[in-house]
């Protein structure tokens, strides 16, 4: 049901030229309308069979990995920052109010990582230790990890609570590692 604020199809198509796929969608079933209407749908078949798609999915996903990211720290301002998805949205989504989302917007969400913590939200440090651990058993010193991780002599993280600039570095340093 379209909401009463919006225009329909017909005002919205009734001053589009000809040859438009909004002005098929307004009624007018002239040649070049169709072949408009036509070219939309064979390229959107074309996107969905690459898996391009942008169909509609359960929010489902999305809103445990918002609970997830929400455990260690990183609230819904920084995922919206992150993914340029509104505020209101994130919390819809979280709190379950929004039950269905577009494949894109779950895409986004799921991608936020530790990495979008901001410089000085405290957060959980579990997640940091568990990268530092992985580092040491690569063979690590730990005063190696705080030279390079921009320490003067030793590393001094806490093993609760870590600010986001702290646990940034330490996930950019991880991934750079295991990349080589």
């Amino acid at each position: 049901m379209r909401p009463s604020h919006l225009k329909s199809a017909a005002e919205l198509g009734a001053n589009k030229p000809h040859g438009t796929r909004i002005r098929y969608v307004a009624g007018c079933k002239c040649m070049l309308c169709r072949a408009a209407n036509s070219r939309y749908e064979t390229e959107r078949a074309a996107f969905r069979r690459q898996g391009l798609g942008n169909g509609i999915v359960s929010a489902e996903r999305a809103r445990r990995h918002l609970i997830q990211l929400s455990r260690i720290g990183i609230g819904r301002r920084a995922v919206s920052i992150a993914v340029n998805i509104p505020q209101s949205s994130i919390f819809k989504i979280r709190n379950g109010i929004k039950t269905h989302i577009r494949k894109n917007t779950e895409r986004r969400i799921l991608s936020v990582s530790i990495s979008a913590a901001r410089p000085h939200a405290v957060i959980n440090a579990a997640p940091v230790w568990r990268l530092i651990n992985r580092l040491l058993r690569e063979g690590f010193s730990k005063r190696q990890l705080a030279q390079r991780l921009g320490y003067k002599n030793s590393l001094q993280i806490n093993k609760r609570r870590v600010i986001g600039r702290t646990a940034v570095k330490v996930f950019r340093f991880y991934k750079f590692m295991m990349a080589e």
